[in-house]
């Protein structure tokens, strides 16, 4: 660095893009090799698990979930991050394999590859070779005559090229690509989060314009910005049906999340539900929310349960071998403990996934708080049919063993700690005490709860 330092401005900044252009061209050709091991990866894990060209479609479907999930816990991944990757080695070593020479050789870089997958999925050979042709030409027409083609210029071509060839007309496709609509919700910071509608373009345009038409309607005493209006109208629209022109009318009307009353769950410390502290609360599924926020949610709650392990709530949470079901006392003790699915990685709510038997209830498990635990369905199946092992550990930890022999550990989200058999003993409390304010109760606004899942 100190000799970069001594060489004239201009010389050095060549030098420095130089460097930065070398170390693309091995990040690319690192991209290309870890998309061949994946491809390697997966043969190998089928070898493990027996599956051969006459297993069965399931057992075949089965043993990619394994490895899609052995391969998510490796890299620390999202099961569908894991998923994808695996989806685009197997297309990138078969038949877009001079997409992954291109990337090798550094005339492409992974979204320009995720250019290519993208526009081809699905489409007959002839046209997905021709929509590659597209991305191929204009990576050659870079390296050899410098020509600049950004990836929205070539994504356009090959859009264009995609529409033309394909036999299938566009209204059959669309029609088919519309069953795949859906709301999706991420966390952001600060107590904030993203709303997203996945839905057909002119529905989506025309909410928009519509909203901005609205936000439009200034009045004299309203200091939002369009944007801030925008997106209260649509809150309002959704929540309450109706349009609030401002905020402690809406609050008036609707309370904090509308009309609509749906099962959230609120961790809040009894100091903070009771005004003398501030310290946050857990919205079951985002995380830290702002203690008036909670208390706001609270003063608007048809009902509010405590799980506390104390024997004046008069919570049972064992019932040995007498039941194979959870009664509904355990079944949301367990699912606020756990908080969403153990399986290493998930972030299944456990209000949308199953309670499982650790100990098989066949094999002698009991149902009871030590012996259940939340997993979803996929993950449910996986520790049935795939091979992978889960054992309990001290606090309420499980140790899942993967059929390559990875061993991961997850915690529960809260942790209750039990309390000794006759303490706490005595008439009723009607104040805060060390121990409710050791294991602070859980708030729920309710709706009428779903029929149990199956075990």
């Amino acid at each position: 660095m100190p000799a970069i330092l001594d060489l004239p401005a201009e010389q050095a900044l060549a030098f420095e893009l130089a460097a930065i252009a070398s170390a693309e061209q091995l990040i690319r050709r690192l991209h290309a090799d870890r998309y061949r091991a994946v491809q390697r990866a997966r043969e190998l894990a089928t070898d493990v698990v027996g599956v051969t060209a006459s297993s069965t479609a399931r057992d075949r479907d089965m043993a990619t979930r394994s490895f899609v999930a052995e391969l998510a816990t490796t890299l620390g991944q999202h099961e569908a991050s894991a998923a994808r990757l695996v989806a685009e080695a197997e297309r990138l070593t078969g038949p877009r394999v001079a997409t992954l020479d291109a990337l090798d050789t550094g005339e492409v870089a992974p979204t320009q590859v995720r250019s290519v997958l993208e526009l081809t999925r699905g489409a007959p050979a002839e046209v997905a070779d021709a929509v590659e042709r597209v991305a191929l030409d204009a990576a050659s027409a870079a390296a050899a005559e410098g020509v600049v083609s950004t990836n929205a210029d070539v994504r356009r071509r090959m859009r264009r090229l995609r529409e033309r060839l394909l036999p299938e007309p566009l209204v059959d496709r669309r029609a088919r690509a519309a069953a795949d609509r859906r709301v999706c919700v991420e966390a952001a910071p600060d107590g904030m989060a993203w709303l997203s509608l996945f839905l057909e373009a002119e529905r989506a345009f025309a909410i928009e314009r519509r909203l901005d038409v609205l936000a439009g309607r200034e009045a004299s005493d309203d200091h939002r910005t369009s944007a801030q209006r925008a997106t209260d109208l649509a809150a309002d629209l959704l929540l309450s049906g109706t349009l609030v022109d401002d905020a402690p009318t809406r609050d008036a009307v609707a309370g904090p999340t509308g009309a609509v009353q749906p099962r959230l769950n609120v961790t809040v410390p009894v100091l903070t539900l009771l005004g003398l502290d501030d310290e946050p609360a857990d919205l079951e599924g985002y995380g830290p929310i702002d203690a008036e926020t909670a208390r706001i949610i609270a003063a608007h709650a048809p009902s509010m349960r405590r799980i506390l392990m104390h024997p004046e709530t008069g919570a049972t949470l064992g019932y040995g071998r007498e039941h194979y079901r959870a009664p509904a006392d355990l079944d949301g003790f367990v699912r606020v403990r756990d908080g969403q699915c153990r399986f290493p990685g998930c972030n299944r709510r456990a209000e949308r996934a199953d309670l499982d038997h650790t100990t098989a209830w066949a094999h002698g498990g009991e149902t009871c708080a030590a012996n259940l635990a939340v997993l979803c369905r996929h993950h449910h199946r996986l520790k049935h049919e795939a091979g992978w092992r889960v054992a309990l550990e001290a606090n309420g930890i499980m140790r899942w063993t993967s059929p390559a022999g990875h061993v991961l550990r997850t915690h529960p989200e809260r942790r209750f700690e039990p309390i000794g058999a006759g303490e706490g003993v005595g008439p009723p409390v009607t104040a805060p005490t060390p121990d409710t304010l050791n294991h602070p109760p859980h708030v729920t606004l309710t709706t009428p709860d779903p029929a149990p899942p199956p075990f």
